[in-house]
């Protein structure tokens, strides 16, 4: 157990919190705050799902700011957002918009991670290292909103396969050997841009229940529609809007931390569904460059049906844990990685 593999996700996580969160250690006052937010950090494995598997998604990471330093802090893609945004949505309508930005880094592998060569028959490697920025805005009405968020990042990079081989060396793992084999191995630059729209279907009086349906569609690494409903039942003070699992493309979108309306502390269950008509993965098709390891267009499933359920607990005043169980049907049509995938998420959010 080395101390580089004990480091190797830890300097990760700091490095993209403290880039995040920039602007709030330079001494900003809350004053400067229109949309005060938080902080979450989440961390996705498919070993959360209680299996004994390294394959697929096998996982990922990501820290979230949200508020207004998340809009105008350094290096953020909200103004060009901001710009697609005004193409889709009209601000006639919209009440109230909310901020986040993301930092993260997601990882796919083949089953058999032991091997060095290409393997042709199953899941090509691969690998994503982004930044993304988020908007919900949410209509006068109360009951619909829009969230939008904008990524991009860096397909294929060998710094992917080094966090993966210290993190199984930290845990006494078999180690992660090919890499070499990733989808635009070396590094290929990739973006996309996301719109959805919520309407909050059934919202009881007393907040224990609510249920809302969202349409999607992106365009980029990932390209695709789908429709999904998604339910949460127990005690909560937060917005309808602020928790989106429906969201979730593999890691969690950009979804602002919100502030809780009362004093009751959350406890909540939820679930969900969701069915995609899928044009374009880059993460089994590639991009631009030529990869050793790659499907087409014809060996991909067009459709893919998700679904999820979890529970949210607070833990202190200002402090939320989170746990989701993801199960999605499978991307491929033949081979060893035409199977259904499982996979869990850890959420720790913190509101300011």
């Amino acid at each position: 157990m080395s101390i580089r593999g004990k480091t190797g996700w830890m300097a990760i996580v700091t490095a993209a919190a403290l880039i995040l969160a920039a602007p709030v250690l330079a001494g900003e006052t809350d004053d400067a705050w229109s949309d005060r937010g938080g902080m979450r950090v989440q961390i996705d494995n498919d070993l959360f799902a209680g299996g004994a598997t390294d394959r697929d998604y096998t996982g990922g990471m990501a820290v979230t700011i949200s508020g207004s330093q998340a809009r105008d802090g350094l290096l953020s893609l909200d103004p060009a957002l901001a710009q697609i945004d005004r193409l889709f949505i009209s601000p006639d309508s919209i009440g109230d918009v909310h901020y986040a930005r993301q930092a993260g880094l997601i990882a796919f592998t083949p089953t058999d991670i032991a091997a060095s060569q290409p393997l042709h028959d199953d899941r090509p490697y691969a690998s994503l290292l982004f930044v993304s920025n988020g908007r919900v805005s949410v209509d006068a009405d109360g009951r619909n909103a829009w969230s939008s968020n904008l990524t991009v990042g860096m397909l294929g990079l060998a710094l992917s396969g080094r966090l993966h081989s210290e993190v199984h060396e930290l845990f006494g793992s078999d180690p992660v050997n090919g890499y070499d084999n990733q989808i635009s191995a070396g590094g290929e630059p990739t973006a996309r841009y996301t719109l959805a729209r919520h309407h909050l279907w059934i919202a009881n009086p007393a907040a224990t229940l609510d249920v809302k349906t969202t349409l999607q569609g992106s365009v980029g690494y990932l390209t695709e529609t789908s429709a999904a409903i998604s339910m949460r039942v127990g005690r909560f003070e937060t917005p309808w809007w602020s928790f989106a699992p429906e969201l979730t493309d593999y890691i969690g979108p950009p979804v602002p931390v919100a502030q809780r309306s009362g004093n009751r502390l959350e406890m909540y269950f939820f679930t969900g569904a969701r069915v995609k008509a899928r044009a374009y993965n880059a993460f089994l098709q590639g991009q631009f460059r030529d990869s050793v390891v790659e499907y087409s267009a014809s060996e991909v499933e067009p459709i893919v049906v998700q679904a999820w359920a979890g529970f949210v607990s607070q833990i202190f005043e200002q402090t939320q844990v989170s746990y989701t169980l993801n199960y999605q049907t499978a991307e491929v049509r033949d081979g060893k990685a035409a199977h259904d995938t499982f996979w869990g998420s850890v959420q720790l959010s913190h509101s300011f």
